[in-house]
């Protein structure tokens, strides 16, 4: 309540102290997996999304879907020239095809085991959809079109329920129409889906 400052999402605040630790969304979920591990939370029914040993192996993932997919979408959609959209467009097909390869061989995208990686890129694909493609004119058609990743879409929430309840898909995707005035002047919002229905649909 003492906080008094700009608001942003995600965004992890110190209560006591009332200051902002970070709004990044990756040293967020760092922080809370190293968090959990210092408090011995960690038991045989915890996801350890950070497994000791892997650090560097989950950075360079993290680094290379960046790069590809989240950002890509995101230079899509503020490409000031068409050399540059074309240039994040392709990186967005390469990272989706990737991506669909890479599942076609593995449970999850780093082997078995589900780590921040998957969280990461399951974040991005929930607004492929009716987010990015849409406003950001970014390529590569439906989330359904690419059948290893529409399979690992449903593994996670069938393996971690829990996803679809933290997941309000009207408003992940819906704030980018009402947010982003100068590519929606209008501020319509299309018809959006609810998590459950969209994994459906899959």
């Amino acid at each position: 309540e003492r906080y008094q400052g700009r608001c942003t999402a995600p965004l992890l605040v110190d209560v006591n102290a009332g200051k902002i630790v970070t709004n990044e969304s990756n040293e967020i979920m760092v922080l809370l997996n190293d968090y959990s591990r210092r408090k011995g939370s960690f038991d045989t029914t915890t996801i350890d999304l950070r497994p000791v040993g892997m650090e560097e192996e989950l950075d360079k993932a993290t680094k290379y879907w960046f790069n590809l997919l989240w950002n890509g979408a995101y230079r899509c959609g503020f490409a000031t020239s068409q050399v540059a959209y074309d240039e994040a467009a392709s990186d967005v097909l390469k990272g989706l095809s990737e991506m669909n390869d890479l599942l076609a061989s593995r449970p999850y995208l780093m082997g078995d085991a589900i780590t921040e990686v998957d969280l990461k890129n399951f974040a991005w694909v929930t607004r492929h959809d009716y987010a990015y493609t849409v406003i950001f004119k970014s390529p590569g058609g439906r989330i359904a079109q690419y059948r290893n990743i529409a399979a690992w879409v449903k593994r996670m929430v069938s393996d971690y329920p829990k996803l679809l309840e933290s997941l309000d898909m009207s408003d992940a995707c819906g704030s980018y129409y009402r947010q982003l005035f100068m590519l929606n002047f209008g501020r319509i919002v299309p018809n959006i889906p609810s998590a459950r229905e969209w994994v459906s649909a899959l």
